[in-house]
C-alpha cells in the first residue's frame, strides 16, 4: 500500500486523536495554536482603532506626513495576509512535530514558535509606517513557510522516498494556493490604494478632518485662512499674530495653511519645529499642494476644498504679514448676516495679465484682460462662492497669483467683487484701515497696542507719508495717480492708460447706494428733510426734487431768476426746490414760504461740504481739500456749479435746473429720466460730440432718480487734484458728460436714460436764444406754438439783455407770474378761456389735464378759500377721486388741486365731438371770482 502524503491545508482538523494525545495536552496544544494569530488579532485592532483616531489626532492641523486612515485599512490587509500565514504555518509545523517527535518535544517547539512569532512582531512595532510593520511580518512568515515546504519536499527529509514526485507536486499546489493568491490579492489592493492616495487624496486635509468641525457655537461663523510658509520668518510672522491681532478671534475660528516641505532639507530643518507647533496651537492645517509661492495658487485651491467640511458663513484668506483689525471685521459681517454671492476685497478691473516670468499664466489662457479680481491680502468670500470653486466639474487653471486665479475660478459667474479701500497691500496707514501690510512683528505689536488702547493707528512708530490706493493724497508725499493708477470708489483700481488693451465693457449704470442709517451713518441737513445721505423724497417723490444753484451776490438775483422758480411751482405746485448757494440766506424766499410752497436754502463752504462727505471718493475729496488752492481762479464757481450738480442728482435724485430754464410746461411722465440735448456750431468739438452733425448734452436741465454710475464716474475724472484744469471752462459740463455718454451709450440707453430731442429743452440754440428777448409781433401765437417743455436762456449770453416787451420771453412772464409783488388780499384766477381735449404725442399732457399754457392757476396772495367747481356734461377727478369743493388754507394748496384736475368728457361728447363748459370759482372772505373755461372736445375722425 502506498502511503499518502499529508498536505497542508488551510484549516484542515489536527490530528492530534490519532497521536494519542492526552485531553490536557490537546487544551495545550490548541490554545498555543491560537496564539499564533495574536500578534495579527492585535494588529487588526490598533490600526481599526488609528483610523477612526486620524480625525481627532489631527482636530488641530495635521502632523507632518502622518498616516492617513487608508494606510490603516491597507495595513489591516497585511495584518490578515500574515495571520493567514502564521496559522497556516503553526498548523504544518504542529501536525509534523507530532508525527516525528514525543508530545513533550512538540509542545517546547511549539513554545519556542509561538514566541519567535510574538518576537519579531513586537520588533517590527517600532517602524512607524502600519504598512511596512506588516508587510515585514508578512515577510518573515512568507520566508518560514517557504522554508518548511522545501525541507518537507526534500526526500532526505521524507520517511517515505517513494512518495518523492507527489510531495513535489503537492508543495507547488500549496505555494499557488497558500501563498501566491493570497500575496497577489493583498499587493493588487495595496497598488490600487496607493494609486487612488497620491493621485486624489494624498493625504488630503479635508480627509483628515472628516466629522470634525470648527466649533460651530462661534457667533460670527467666521472662517480665516491665512497662507504661510515652511521658514523661519514664517514661524515667526505666525508667532506674531497668535500673540497680537489673532487675539481678536475665537481659537477655532482660524487655521495657518501650508503646503508639503518645498525640499528635503526644509523637511529636515523645520520639520520637527512644525510638529511642535502644530501640537502647542492646534491651528495649523498642511494641504497636499508645494509651498513654493509659484504653487500658491494650488495652495488657496486645497484649503478652500478643505474648508469645504466646515459650517461657515463667510471665508476669509489674509497672508501672515498682515495686520487685520479683526475685530471690526467680524463685527460688519456680524452685521451685514448671511449672504449669498459675496466677494469683497481691494477690488481690481481691466488688469492684463503679469509680464513678470515668474507670475506668467498657463499660454492657453486666451484673454488680453484678467476678469476683476481682489487682491489676495484679504478678501472675503461667502461659503456659496467658495463651494462654486471647489466642486466645478471644469478643467483647473493656475496662475501663479492666487488673488487673480479666484477670478479666473469664478469666471463665468454673475458675481462681481465689493470694492474696499481700507484693505491695503502695501506698508501704508490710514486710521479706518481694515487691514495692510506690516513690515515685521515689532510694527504689528505697536498698531495693535494702539487699537487696543483706541489710539489712533497711525500714531507712534515711524510716520507713513505714502498715499494709500484709492485714498485722498491731500498733504501727502505721493498720489498713487503718478504710477498710472485711477480708482473707481465702487469698481475699483485700473490703469489710467491702456494702450495696447481694449477695456472690457462695464454693462453695469447704476450702482446700489448705502442705506441711510440717522444717528449712524448720516444725519440731518435740514431737519425731516433732507439729510447727509438721501431726502425724504428721494425714493418714492424723486420728481419733486428740484435742484438749483446760486453762487453770486444776492443783489444779482433779478426778475428772471424769481420767474424761473415760479414757473417750477405753476407747473408743479407740489415741487419742492433746494437752492443750494453760498451767498443768499434762509430767509431769502420767506414770500413763498408763506404762501405753502417748499423752498430750502442749503448752504455749501468748504467746511460743509466736507462735514456732509459730500464727495464721491479720493479725488473729489482731494478736490476739496484744496479749495483755497482753487477758489480764486476764473471758473471756479461755475465748477462748483458743475461740481455740485453731479453729487446732487448721484445721491438725491430729482431735476436739477440752471437759474435760466423757464419752464413752459411739467414732463407729463413722473417717472421719465431725462437729459436735453442740443447742436455745436463749433467745428473742433466734433472730437467729443455724439455724432456727426455735433449733437451734446447741455447739463442745464437734468432729471435722474439717484444711483446713476455716469455721474460719479465723471465727477472722480473730472474733479481730481490731480487732474483738474481751473482754466477749462467747459471740461467739466457737456464736454465731461457728452464724451461718458458717447463710450457708455447703449448700456445707458438699455436702463431708460432718456436723450430728449434738441427742442424739447433747447428750442434755440445759445447763439439765436437772444431772438426770445426782442419785440415780436407773432411772440403769442410762436410760443403757443413750441412743442417744448422749457426754454433755456443760455444766461452767459443773455443776462446783460433786457426782456423786452413783446417778446416771446415776456409773453410768458405775463402769463405764468404767482403775483409775488401783488398787495396782500390781491389775487385772480388765472387760466385759458378755451381748453382742446385730445390726445396729443409723449410730450404733451396726457387727454383732460390742464398744463401747459392751458394751466389754471390763481395769481396773488390768497389765504383761506373756498374751492367750488362746476361742469355741465363731463365728470371731474383730482388724481385718482371724485371731485368734491373744498376749503384750502394757502396759494400753494389752492394751485396744487387745480393742477391736479381731470377732466373726462360724457359717452355722448365722446361719440358725436361737442362742447362743455368747466366753472371754476373761488370764494375767499367777501371776494368771489370765476373762470368760465370751453372744452372743446372733438369729433372722432371717420374712415370713408
Amino acid at each position: 500500500m502506498i502511503i499518502q502524503p499529508s498536505g497542508l491545508p488551510s484549516f484542515r482538523p489536527l490530528p492530534i486523536a490519532s497521536q494519542n494525545v492526552s485531553r490536557q495536552c490537546r487544551l495545550l496544544i490548541l490554545l498555543l495554536h491560537i496564539l499564533s494569530l495574536s500578534p495579527a488579532l492585535l494588529g487588526i485592532i490598533y490600526n481599526i482603532k488609528a483610523a477612526y483616531d486620524v480625525p481627532n489626532r489631527d482636530a488641530g492641523g495635521p502632523l507632518v506626513l502622518g498616516n492617513t486612515q487608508t494606510d490603516y485599512w491597507v495595513a489591516n490587509l497585511w495584518c490578515v495576509l500574515a495571520g493567514y500565514w502564521s496559522w497556516t504555518l503553526s498548523t504544518s509545523m504542529i501536525r509534523r512535530w507530532l508525527y516525528h517527535y514525543e508530545i513533550i518535544n512538540a509542545i517546547f517547539r511549539l513554545i519556542t514558535l509561538m514566541a519567535l512569532n510574538w518576537s519579531i512582531s513586537a520588533y517590527l512595532q517600532n517602524l512607524q509606517d502600519p504598512i511596512t510593520i506588516w508587510m515585514s511580518a508578512s515577510g518573515v512568515l512568507l520566508v518560514g513557510t517557504l522554508l518548511k515546504l522545501t525541507l518537507a519536499s526534500n526526500p532526505k527529509y521524507s520517511r517515505k522516498a517513494d512518495a518523492e514526485s507527489d510531495l513535489r507536486l503537492h508543495s507547488k499546489s500549496t505555494i499557488v494556493r497558500v501563498l501566491v493568491l493570497p500575496l497577489f490579492f493583498v499587493t493588487c489592493c495595496t497598488l490600487w490604494a496607493t494609486i487612488y492616495e497620491i493621485g486624489k487624496v494624498e493625504y488630503r486635509s479635508s480627509e483628515l478632518m472628516e466629522g470634525v468641525q470648527l466649533d460651530t457655537t462661534i457667533q460670527t461663523k467666521q472662517l480665516v485662512l491665512v497662507m504661510s510658509s515652511w521658514t523661519e520668518q514664517g514661524r515667526q510672522r505666525r508667532q506674531a499674530m497668535r500673540e497680537t491681532t489673532l487675539q481678536w478671534l475665537p481659537n477655532d475660528s482660524y487655521r495657518f495653511v501650508l503646503g508639503k516641505p518645498p525640499s528635503a532639507s526644509a523637511q529636515m530643518k523645520y520639520g520637527q519645529l512644525i510638529v511642535q507647533e502644530s501640537s502647542e496651537n492646534h491651528d495649523m492645517l498642511i494641504v497636499p499642494s508645494s509651498d513654493i509661492e509659484q504653487d500658491k495658487s494650488h495652495k488657496v485651491l486645497e484649503a478652500l476644498r478643505w474648508a469645504s467640511s466646515v459650517d461657515y458663513e463667510y471665508l476669509i484668506k489674509t497672508e501672515d504679514d498682515m495686520f487685520v483689525r479683526w475685530d471690526l471685521l467680524t463685527s460688519e459681517l456680524i452685521a451685514l448676516g448671511p449672504k449669498a454671492e459675496y466677494w469683497r476685497g481691494l477690488a481690481y478691473r481691466n488688469m492684463p495679465p503679469s509680464d513678470d516670468s515668474k507670475l506668467a499664466m498657463n499660454t492657453d489662457y486666451g484673454m488680453p484682460i484678467l476678469p476683476a479680481y481682489t487682491s489676495g491680502s484679504l478678501y472675503v468670500i461667502s461659503h456659496d462662492v467658495a463651494d462654486w470653486i471647489t466642486r466645478a466639474k471644469t478643467v483647473v487653471r493656475y496662475i501663479a497669483r492666487d488673488d487673480q486665479n479666484l477670478a479666473v475660478w469664478l469666471f463665468g459667474h454673475t458675481i462681481k467683487p465689493i470694492h474696499d479701500p481700507r484693505i491695503q497691500e502695501n506698508e501704508v496707514c490710514e486710521d479706518d484701515l481694515l487691514a495692510m501690510r506690516v513690515g515685521g512683528g515689532d510694527r504689528l505689536q505697536t498698531m495693535y497696542g494702539l487699537a487696543k488702547q483706541g489710539r489712533s493707528q497711525c500714531s507712534g512708530g515711524p510716520a507713513i507719508r505714502s498715499c494709500s490706493v484709492c485714498y485722498p493724497c491731500h498733504k501727502r508725499s505721493d498720489d498713487w495717480r503718478s504710477y498710472n493708477l485711477e480708482c473707481d470708489p465702487v469698481k475699483g483700481i485700473t490703469l489710467h492708460n491702456q494702450p495696447l488693451v481694449t477695456k472690457i465693457a462695464d454693462q453695469t449704470v447704476k450702482d446700489q447706494l448705502e442705506k441711510s442709517r440717522l444717528g449712524e451713518n448720516d444725519a440731518w441737513i435740514i431737519p425731516n428733510v433732507l439729510s447727509q445721505r438721501t431726502s425724504v423724497y428721494s425714493d418714492n417723490d424723486w420728481d419733486l426734487i428740484y435742484w438749483v444753484c446760486w453762487t453770486s451776490d444776492p443783489s444779482t438775483f433779478t426778475d428772471r431768476h424769481w420767474r424761473a422758480l415760479e414757473l417750477v411751482w405753476i407747473h408743479q405746485p407740489r415741487a419742492v426746490i433746494f437752492m443750494i448757494s453760498n451767498t443768499l440766506s434762509t430767509d431769502f424766499f420767506k414770500d413763498y414760504i408763506s404762501r405753502g410752497y417748499k423752498i430750502h436754502v442749503v448752504h455749501i463752504d468748504k467746511e460743509n461740504l466736507l462735514n456732509w462727505h459730500w464727495y464721491f471718493g479720493p479725488g473729489t475729496l482731494d478736490w476739496l481739500q484744496n479749495w483755497e488752492r482753487w477758489e480764486n481762479e476764473s471758473f471756479f464757481y461755475w465748477h462748483l456749479t458743475d461740481y455740485v450738480r453731479l453729487y446732487l442728482l448721484y445721491s438725491y435724485g430729482g431735476t436739477y435746473m440752471d437759474m435760466d430754464a423757464l419752464w413752459l410746461r411739467a414732463p407729463p411722465d413722473p417717472n421719465l429720466e431725462f437729459i436735453g440735448s442740443d447742436y455745436s456750431s463749433v467745428w473742433s468739438d466734433r472730437e467729443w460730440t455724439l455724432n456727426d452733425k455735433n449733437l451734446y448734452l447741455p447739463q442745464g436741465l437734468m432729471r435722474f432718480k439717484r444711483g446713476w454710475t455716469l455721474f460719479r464716474e465723471m465727477a472722480e475724472s473730472s474733479f481730481s487734484s490731480y487732474a483738474y484744469d481751473p482754466k477749462c471752462f467747459n471740461c467739466h459740463g457737456p464736454k465731461a458728460i457728452t464724451s461718458y455718454v458717447r463710450e457708455h451709450r447703449a448700456p445707458l440707453e438699455a436702463a431708460n436714460f432718456t436723450i430728449l430731442p434738441r427742442h424739447v429743452l433747447y428750442p434755440a440754440s445759445y447763439l439765436e436764444i437772444y431772438k426770445y428777448l426782442l419785440p415780436n409781433p407773432k411772440a403769442e401765437a410762436e410760443l403757443k406754438s413750441l412743442e417744448s417743455w422749457n426754454i433755456h436762456l443760455f444766461g452767459k449770453m443773455t443776462n446783460s439783455l433786457d426782456i423786452q416787451p413783446g417778446s416771446i420771453i415776456d409773453v410768458l412772464f405775463k402769463r405764468f407770474d404767482l403775483g409775488r409783488h401783488h398787495p396782500n388780499g390781491s389775487w385772480q384766477i388765472m387760466g385759458p378761456s378755451q381748453h382742446l381735449y385730445h390726445t396729443g404725442t409723449w410730450l404733451d399732457a396726457p387727454p383732460g389735464r390742464f398744463q401747459g399754457l392751458d394751466t389754471i392757476y390763481i395769481r396773488g396772495d390768497l389765504t383761506e378759500a373756498r374751492l367750488e367747481i362746476e361742469i355741465a356734461y363731463g365728470e371731474l377727478q383730482v388724481g385718482t377721486q371724485p371731485w368734491k369743493d373744498r376749503t384750502t388754507h394757502s396759494q400753494q394748496e389752492i394751485n396744487k388741486l387745480l393742477n391736479q384736475l381731470t377732466y373726462s368728457p360724457s359717452s355722448e361728447l365722446v361719440t358725436k365731438g361737442g362742447r362743455d363748459l368747466l366753472v371754476v370759482r373761488v370764494v375767499s372772505g367777501n371776494k368771489v371770482q370765476e373762470a368760465k373755461i370751453e372744452v372743446i372736445i372733438p369729433a372722432p375722425q371717420r374712415l370713408i
